[in-house]
């Protein structure tokens, strides 16, 4: 299991988009921190058990490098998945390739000589071939993977169904009327975003994995993913969470270390705050155990313990299954953090082109005449980009290994290029490269964008250099989007005192354009009031390479220039509203300290209790952070969005336990709403921000 632990001090709490994967801890590591010639990272997901041990060619044998099958065999365009190649003579030096692209040499776990699990890249749908290489070896089994031209997001989900989920296209053209099937059962609440992205709610199903199929209404053809939604009775095993329906007698707990994925034995779990109630015990070698008895039934709250572990509690839930991950401390005490090897690394890509501008040079660069003429001290300039996996995701600085991505105005006679060549450095993905066309004076530190270029479905595969993507400079900048804010909550004391909006493009499958870089971001309007709506200028028409392009508006009531504690966000996606007014959804209520105040005491009742300000939305969840006075993770917990306090029980009287450390301890709220979200099917991947529709968060002290 590809896991992630990602802990982070929480002696601050950093706006939104640095703090939901400081607070995921675990999760799929989308862009772990860049450098040349490394790039980012794909998401990835544990690919289905593959307990067949025999070969179907009998021709292998042991030694000999040679592969039978990949499982699965298919997946999304977007990659990221886990698969296991079956087969013969593997070893921790293996390089395997899916058709022309490569698998990053960190995304290669050698499980024994016979099978060898990988993180699929990107690619284009259809039918590839998959190639192994060991030293001067090498393998290739025909048409032995296929990628599918939908992916789904999340890719699996409760039983009951209602799942919101985003079914994201790679040459679709989805339109009205079209379906969606989960098996051979229609979604709900199905909404045709764009040609290349649909959103709908899973039907109810029975346990086990469905196709999903997209019927288009013109012609009734289908494009199918096989196999690409999965049904859980019990909590997701790799999601993590609760599962299984209503308690009616016994409760199932799984423990597991959330930086290697294994089972965490000798937990310590209890069922309610009792220390001397019989529902308590210790995991297993396999991370689990039952509570059972003809009183635990109903709501009911968990809490799981174990030295050099934070804690973490699930409280007022009524699911019989419940999964957790336990994040290890990052402390030379318990044998962490005390260093380690580099292992084997990641490529990043090169992406060639030039921009053209259309003009009477038929077979050379023309004038930028869609740009001003200069002034005195300015120049016409262009500047190249990759979209990002999401907002919150940074790209590698497109300039890095010799990459050039600002690009002057210059007309060379008797050269051989059509338009202006760039070279710029992308993490390796399915992306789309834009560029900004404008005005720059460089002694100013100005630079005023006039007209912009998209190239579509670029693919970059680790190591490659791709070239021949040329850009059309022909997209006027010359459009608006304004925005008006919903309800807002009452402000407390120290804050937010500032809004800070955001607009994106988004590009489905292939990411999102963030027009930020330097000291310009042209993607963000801050003021201090709201007495009229927002406005972002020199914005493209949705129209030509962009028809399916979409606008995700972030909005965000924040404390001070630095976007700090206590805020409140709230996202829009699906935007289509150029030149016209977008009205975003009320903001969540701010979170505020009840027991503790904010620098007193924990409460002799050891009960956190605190409250939303008025006026606001009320959220889905609440997930609280606590860090001890040795400045180690504490306690983590999961509260139902109308539940506003939760127990602490001092499990110092517990054999190999402590109490949580004393001295100044520090606890944060984050409050999160996520469509079609149900707390008894709570999923740690909603800990991921690409879910939330809202954030509010808010940070304390106290002591102990």
């Amino acid at each position: 299991m590809t896991m992630r632990s990602s802990l982070v001090s929480l002696s601050r709490v950093a706006p939104l988009a640095g703090a939901l994967l400081a607070l995921t801890l675990i999760g799929c590591d989308e862009n772990p921190g860049l450098e040349i010639p490394d790039a980012g990272t794909p998401d990835a997901r544990e690919a289905p058990a593959d307990t067949n041990v025999g070969f179907g060619d009998s021709s292998f044998s042991i030694g000999t490098l040679g592969i039978t099958r990949v499982v699965p065999d298919h997946g999304p365009f977007t990659g990221g998945t886990t698969a296991v190649l079956r087969g013969t003579g593997f070893t921790d030096e293996s390089n395997v390739s899916f058709g022309t692209h490569a698998v990053q040499p960190a995304d290669h776990t050698l499980v024994d000589a016979r099978r060898l699990q990988v993180v699929v890249p990107a690619g284009d749908v259809g039918t590839v071939d998959v190639s192994i290489q060991v030293g001067d070896q090498t393998f290739t089994l025909p048409d032995a993977y296929t990628y599918d031209a939908i992916a789904v997001d999340p890719s699996s989900g409760a039983v009951s169904g209602g799942t919101f989920v985003n079914i994201v296209g790679s040459g679709t053209s989805f339109a009205d009327g079209d379906t969606v099937l989960f098996g051979r059962m229609p979604c709900t609440d199905l909404d045709i975003v764009s040609a290349t992205r649909i959103t709908c709610r899973t039907p109810p199903m029975a346990a086990g994995t469905v196709d999903v199929t997209v019927v288009r209404a013109a012609d009734h053809s289908e494009t199918v993913a096989v196999s690409a939604y999965t049904y859980y009775e019990t909590a997701d095993p790799f999601g993590g969470g609760l599962g299984g329906g209503p308690i009616t007698g016994s409760i199932n707990l799984t423990a597991i270390d959330a930086m290697t994925g294994l089972p965490v034995p000798d937990a310590f779990a209890i069922i309610g705050d009792d220390l001397s109630t019989e529902h308590q015990g210790l995991t297993d070698v396999m991370g689990q155990i039952t509570f059972s008895g003809p009183d635990i039934m109903g709501t009911q709250t968990i809490h799981v313990a174990k030295h050099c572990y934070q804690r973490t509690s699930v409280i007022s839930f009524d699911a019989q299954d419940v999964t957790v991950f336990l994040t290890p401390w990052m402390d030379p005490s318990c044998g962490m953090g005390s260093g380690g090897g580099g292992g084997r690394g990641r490529n990043g890509a090169f992406i060639e082109g030039e921009l053209i501008w259309r003009g009477p040079n038929e077979y050379g660069p023309n004038p930028w005449s869609n740009i001003p003429e200069p002034r005195t001290g300015w120049n016409r300039v262009a500047y190249v980009f990759t979209t990002q996996a999401a907002p919150t995701y940074p790209n590698p600085d497109p300039a890095s290994g010799g990459g050039t991505n600002r690009v002057l105005e210059r007309i060379v006679e008797g050269v051989s290029e059509l338009g202006y060549p760039y070279r710029i450095f992308a993490r390796p993905a399915g992306l789309a490269v834009y560029a900004l066309g404008g005005l720059e004076n460089p002694t100013a530190g100005q630079f005023i964008p006039y007209v912009m270029g998209v190239a579509r479905n670029v693919l970059a595969g680790p190591g490659e250099t791709v070239t021949g993507v040329d850009i059309v400079m022909d997209i006027p900048l010359d459009h608006y989007v304004e925005v008006g804010l919903g309800a807002q909550p009452a402000a407390l004391d120290e804050g937010p005192d500032r809004y800070r909006l955001q607009a994106f493009l988004d590009l489905g499958g292939e990411g999102v354009v963030v027009r930020q870089f330097s000291t310009f971001d042209f993607d963000t309007v801050r003021r201090r009031d709201a007495s009229r709506a927002f406005r972002f200028v020199a914005e493209p028409a949705l129209l030509g390479t962009l028809t399916d392009a979409r606008y995700q508006i972030s909005a965000g009531w924040y404390t001070g220039e630095f976007d700090q504690y206590p805020y409140t966000t709230t996202t829009l996606n699906g935007v289509t509203a150029v030149d016209d007014v977008v009205t975003m959804p009320d903001f969540l209520g701010v979170p505020d300290a009840v027991a503790p105040t904010n620098g007193g005491p924990i409460p002799a009742d050891r009960i956190l209790r605190w409250r939303a300000t008025e006026g606001g939305d009320e959220a889905d969840f609440h997930v609280i952070m606590m860090v001890g006075g040795d400045g180690n993770p504490a306690w983590q917990m999961f509260v139902p969005g109308n539940v506003y306090e939760a127990p602490i029980p001092d499990f110092s009287t517990i054999p190999g336990l402590e109490d949580i450390s004393a001295g100044t301890i520090f606890w944060a709220i984050f409050s999160i709403k996520v469509p079609g979200f149900v707390f008894d099917e709570f999923r740690y991947t909603y800990l991921n921000d690409r879910y939330w529709s809202h954030a509010a968060v808010n940070q304390f002290f106290a002591t102990l």
